[in-house]
């Protein structure tokens, strides 16, 4: 028989990680396998329509949610251990921090095997309060062992779970993939053509544009993006912020209404723009004169960074699990939360950049490297290998990769 085998992800939105999960299960649905999706509350009604209409089973458990809650997270548990109880696979593969805890400790209990976890970024981080430290931490670690295999998306994540003795020599790195020609084309655009774009989206010529894609999120640090150009705009007059994303659920967006009130307070209304959440952003790397990383270091490979060395960006921000994993970047990195640190190194790059903004190409090597470490097919082929060993006592004929 075909193997059977369910995905559970606490959030299915439009995403970058939405996006992952569902071309691995469109490649395992295309090899003939029974496909599950069960997603938590925060998820797309369109996308999920979609999913369906593809054929995909989907669950939708509602006590799931992003954020931690005890009441919800009880439930979720109970609700997804009472499923697996009902319905047998041969493979679980849990993504993100919420669905990884839950989903596994539910499928061990509900004595599945062959549990996968996918690890996309940190749960735990040293800038954490050491009780909120400890307590991930040893969530992760209790998790881990109802965890057969790990992918984690970068070196230096799995390393730091390494050390941590959460994944214990069962961890392999799968990088994620991502479609990186218009960021490419956005590095190849003449100097004219930049100026052109940046005329027409209201931006004057000696503009200086820092810009940040990242979703509305606390430990993304856009409120400390804010303080950078609240110092620096007394130097530089013609600073602008794009920021370039916006809340994907309730809890998130208290945090945006945060952002717009701190920026009306610092009198940013002329060098902050936010632009929402935007399904294609390749056209805004063209107009960044540096790309500001003010992420905690909960990162595993940055995707918006990857971008940004994609389309000819430099980097200026706080160091973050992944970086030196990008082929060819170019970036000035400090301690995470070092705010003025952080001021001081992006006012030296912005004294540089003045009458000076070249991109920063990549190599005919970089970009050959960028292109198959990032490849989405190689993301599909290594998740691919990652099971193989779990499932070779299922009789599929079509338990090999496309």
């Amino acid at each position: 028989m075909a193997p059977k085998i369910a995905h559970v992800i606490t959030t299915f939105l439009d995403s970058n990680t939405s996006a992952w999960i569902s071309a691995l299960a469109d490649h395992q649905q295309g090899c003939g396998w029974q496909v599950k999706l069960i997603v938590g509350r925060n998820s797309s009604p369109d996308l999920l329509a979609q999913k369906r209409r593809q054929g995909f089973r989907v669950t939708r458990i509602h006590s799931l949610r992003k954020y931690v809650h005890p009441f919800h997270d009880a439930a979720a548990f109970w609700e997804l251990y009472r499923f697996f109880r009902r319905r047998r696979f041969d493979l679980v593969h849990t993504h993100l921090a919420k669905a990884g805890v839950l989903g596994r400790l539910a499928a061990k209990a509900a004595g599945l095997k062959n549990i996968v976890h996918s690890v996309y970024g940190a749960s735990f981080a040293p800038t954490q309060p050491a009780i909120k430290y400890a307590l991930y931490k040893n969530l992760e670690k209790l998790a881990g062992q109802a965890t057969d295999r790990f992918a984690f998306v970068g070196r230096e994540l799995h390393a730091a779970y390494q050390r941590a003795g959460v994944c214990n020599g069962r961890g392999s790195v799968v990088y994620y993939g991502k479609e990186l020609a218009p960021f490419f084309k956005a590095a190849a655009l003449s100097d004219q053509e930049r100026l052109a774009r940046r005329q027409a989206a209201g931006f004057a010529p000696d503009d200086l544009i820092l810009g940040n894609v990242s979703r509305l999120v606390p430990w993304k640090g856009h409120h400390l993006a804010l303080q950078v150009v609240h110092v620096l705009r007394q130097q530089f007059p013609h600073l602008k912020l794009i920021i370039v994303g916006d809340a994907r659920t309730p809890a998130e967006q208290d945090y945006k209404e945060k952002l717009l009130k701190t920026a009306f307070s610092l009198g940013l209304q002329k060098h902050v723009v936010f632009t929402g959440w935007q399904r294609e952003t390749a056209a805004y790397y063209a107009l960044f004169d540096l790309y500001l990383l003010t992420s905690m270091p909960f990162e595993g490979v940055p995707g918006s960074v990857i971008e940004a060395v994609a389309a000819g960006v430099p980097v200026v921000g706080f160091d973050c699990y992944g970086l030196r994993e990008i082929p060819g970047i170019c970036a000035r990195l400090v301690p995470p939360g070092r705010l003025d640190e952080l001021i001081s190194v992006t006012r030296q790059e912005l004294l540089g950049r003045r009458g000076a903004r070249d991109r920063r190409l990549l190599s005919a090597l970089q970009l050959r490297q960028m292109e198959e470490r990032f490849s989405l097919s190689r993301m599909v082929g290594r998740t691919f290998e990652l099971y193989q060993p779990l499932l070779k006592n299922c009789a599929s004929p079509n338990l090999k990769a496309r």
